[in-house]
């Protein structure tokens, strides 16, 4: 039978698409079953201990308020969809494999990480591979114990240089009772392939600060560097850009597109506390861009935000990772655990002629569900202001947030 003139196979991302929200209605209805399984398998009369990845994040919000058009729409997206494993052979080496299905708005189904450890240096662990450092607080926590449904963007700038999910990496991490530390070369990202030319260095340290009874609180400072960009598209530029703290729309207003540029660096330090029900943490970013038309040129951003547990246990500090852990319910709790968090963000992407990306201020109110130590829902409430050369962009926002994690 002969093929019918002017045919053309579908494009991808129709096939993709619908994928996706199959594979998100099989989730939903896996919830019961998973929640109630056993988490961790042997293997080869224990050699070999293998762990199941799972974890889903879906998104839903809208824009309002806003004083101009054309500016953030409202949307649903599946944030996380992660699928893997994490396995232990003996004592000393660990791997992990995962792909993830959700992701931003205008990029699905991506590589999430693909790396091995090794213990048996007696002086931490070397990992190899796709992964994320450990490099500022919130991209050394785990997704699942953010206080918000997305890292604030001094986060997202800074981490955007050398570190951030699916970096290709070679690192130390190390800690002990009261510290940690890590140190990494890095590559590009595993998710963006025209990215891999990309080279830079990654560090971070913690210590737990002498406190009174009660008081746990932890000082932090980390860098990154890019020494050279490598993008294929252009080997010679580097953007400072992200989303309005939530990922509904597909735009990005606070951007300073693509520049000229040698190098790139960032620095700044970090604190979190915890007392009781009441946690805060805060951190600071100086972001310096070494462009060919103007020179270095810096800019900052900074947050700072607090979280206070209603019902359930308080976060509690990780000392492996120097991390917080978020509340879970009391046992034998109906309720769950329940938490009221606020934050206010600032980014600042503007100096001289040639980094113009615009001036950001958010205040976020967040009031967090823990039904269960798998499951959380997460509902978000935004205003905030976006200060661009040629206009001011007023904005409010809602998101809600369902997630599942093994």
């Amino acid at each position: 039978m002969g093929t019918r003139q002017g045919w053309r196979p579908p494009p991808l991302r129709r096939i993709i698409r619908p994928m996706r929200h199959a594979l998100l209605a099989l989730l939903v209805l896996a919830l019961p079953a998973a929640a109630r399984a056993e988490t961790a398998y042997s293997l080869g009369n224990g050699a070999v201990r293998l762990t199941p990845t799972l974890q889903f994040d879906a998104d839903a919000g809208s824009y309002f308020g806003q004083n101009r058009p054309g500016g953030f729409r409202p949307g649903a997206n599946l944030r996380r969809g992660y699928l893997g494993f994490e396995a232990s052979v003996g004592e000393d080496v660990t791997f992990a494999f995962a792909w993830d299905f959700g992701g931003d708005p205008n990029d699905h189904s991506d590589l999430y990480e693909a790396w091995v450890g090794y213990s048996g240096l007696g002086i931490g662990t070397l990992r190899v591979g796709a992964y994320e450092p450990r490099h500022m607080l919130e991209e050394a926590s785990s997704s699942r114990d953010l206080l918000f449904m997305e890292s604030a963007a001094a986060t997202n700038l800074a981490s955007g240089l050398a570190s951030g999910d699916t970096r290709l990496a070679i690192g130390l991490e190390a800690n002990g009772e009261r510290w940690t530390a890590s140190g990494y070369v890095t590559g590009g990202l595993a998710s963006q392939p025209n990215s891999w030319g990309q080279r830079g260095l990654v560090g971070r340290v913690t210590a737990l600060l002498p406190t009174p009874e009660g008081l746990v609180a932890q000082l932090g400072v980390n860098g990154a560097y890019q020494f050279r960009p490598g993008d294929k598209s252009d080997p010679q530029s580097i953007a400072l850009s992200d989303y309005p703290e939530l990922r509904l729309s597909g735009r990005q207003l606070l951007d300073t597109d693509a520049v000229r540029a040698s190098n790139a660096w960032a620095v700044g330090p970090s604190f979190s506390a915890g007392l009781g029900r009441f946690y805060a943490q805060a951190e600071y970013q100086r972001i310096g861009v070494e462009t060919e038309e103007s020179g270095g040129r810096q800019v900052q951003a900074w947050y700072l935000a607090g979280a206070y547990t209603l019902l359930g246990r308080p976060r509690r500090h990780d000392a492996e990772d120097g991390t917080w852990k978020r509340p879970t319910p009391e046992a034998d709790s109906a309720w769950g655990a329940w938490e009221l968090a606020g934050r206010y963000s600032a980014a600042e992407l503007r100096n001289g002629p040639v980094l113009r990306g615009g001036a950001q201020r958010i205040w976020t109110a967040g009031l967090n569900w823990y039904p269960t130590e798998t499951l959380a829902v997460m509902l978000n409430y935004q205003n905030g202001i976006l200060r661009l050369d040629e206009e001011n962009r007023r904005f409010q926002a809602i998101g809600l947030r369902l997630s599942f994690s093994l």
